[in-house]
């Protein structure tokens, strides 16, 4: 849907091969969704990881070792400082993740996978 069918009837007339199409037309076209898409999926995944990490249910306590766990089990014990010191880690991993490679790859869809250029 992304695709304009000018740029479709243009790849038929150069009759590009599969490859030659999905390289020069489906990737261009479609990599602006798929970054948008690997963000979407990154962060519901960093959500549930950290969620999963701790489990209380009915007064029995399931977790493992792991920063969600450390963060959950301070809120329940209302350490503070503790709460403070994983949430604070936590903003850090995903301001140095988005960073290094979230804007590079916004970048990289901008300038080289763009079809307005």
């Amino acid at each position: 849907m992304a695709i304009p069918g000018d740029l479709k009837e243009a790849a038929t007339s150069f009759r590009l091969s599969p490859w030659q199409r999905f390289k020069a037309l489906y990737l261009p076209a479609t990599f602006p969704y798929l970054v948008t898409g690997w963000v979407t999926a990154a962060g519901g995944a960093w959500n549930a990881s950290i969620v999963a990490e701790y489990y209380d249910f009915h007064g029995e306590t399931l977790k493992t070792f792991g920063l969600g766990s450390t963060v959950s089990q301070a809120a329940y014990e209302r350490n503070l400082t503790l709460l403070a010191a994983g949430v604070l880690l936590m903003s850090a991993i995903v301001v140095v993740f988005n960073r290094l490679v979230w804007k590079p790859a916004y970048h990289l869809a901008h300038t080289r996978y763009s079809l307005t250029k």
